[in-house]
């Protein structure tokens, strides 16, 4: 019986990374599986997705009409994969990034689910960046059809070049993979709501006497390239975060000279400033 998975994200969350090691570590496990993936119209900051099919026997066609299993990284995934859930299917979310009035909309479609506090894990414990390890290692413990250290063992091999050149990140995302192991092993769905997160109040404008500067957590992705060029270091990382799940600058407005520096340098028109 073929597995379908569909792995949703926003493009630099490493939705396709996740993909790749669940669809090799099949084939390294004697299966037949087809991956195939799919991006948005921007490279960082659209939807991606990542099309899986696992099974004993050859697969006919690579596409798939509704999923067995789904991850959803964030918010903007929700639309776009609403149509593949099915009462069978195992939907793995984020909640502690996506908004429950977002979940709203699908919540009468999913009857089995975890509810993994992905990012939430990740920036406490981990990095951000190794979020997609977390929900990697949740899923691996639903999979059966393939066993768990074979899905580990394909962390190395994909990672290699990542590892060899920092090899402080295995321990990283291997930790973070068993992360997401255990909480998914001992998730109880009889005790855990199908809920999301609530919307939080993120402070957006800072002003004084002469300036406004204003950021737009919609468009920040965390890059930190405003706090790279600012001439007089009046930025600096905050604990809010963007919508890639990266910390946002903030500013020291009695610092900040309102050169429009960071306005002009940031490439996702994430910072405004004005001059009263």
């Amino acid at each position: 019986m073929t597995t379908k998975i569909l792995v949703a994200g926003e493009g630099g969350q490493g939705v396709q990374t996740v993909a790749k090691i669940v669809s090799q570590a099949a084939v390294n496990s004697g299966k037949f599986a087809t991956f195939i993936p799919s991006f948005g119209v921007e490279q960082r900051g659209g939807v991606s997705l990542g099309y899986i099919q696992i099974d004993e026997t050859e697969i006919p066609y690579p596409r798939f009409g509704k999923a067995d299993i789904l991850l959803i990284f964030c918010d903007r995934a929700i639309s776009v994969v609403k149509d593949f859930i099915s009462p069978d299917t195992m939907v793995i979310f984020d909640s502690s990034a996506i908004l429950d009035k977002n979940l709203e909309t699908i919540k009468n479609k999913i009857k089995n689910y975890i509810a993994l506090p992905a990012q939430k894990i990740a920036l406490e414990k981990y990095s951000i960046k190794v979020l997609n390890m977390i929900f990697l290692g949740a899923l691996s413990q639903v999979l059966k059809i393939i066993d768990q250290r074979e899905i580990e063992d394909q962390i190395g091999r994909e990672l290699k070049a990542k590892f060899e050149q920092k090899p402080e990140l295995k321990d990283l995302n291997l930790n973070a993979f068993r992360e997401g192991q255990n909480f998914a092993g001992n998730f109880d769905q009889q005790q855990n709501s199908l809920t999301g997160t609530q919307a939080k109040e993120i402070q957006t404008e800072y002003s004084d006497e002469k300036k406004i500067w204003t950021r737009f957590p919609e468009f920040c992705k965390g890059c930190n390239l405003c706090i790279v060029c600012c001439p007089v270091q009046a930025l600096s990382l905050s604990e809010n975060v963007g919508f890639l799940g990266n910390p946002m600058p903030k500013v020291d407005i009695q610092k900040c000279i309102g050169c429009e520096l960071c306005e002009k340098t940031c490439p996702d028109g994430a910072i405004k400033v004005e001059k009263k």
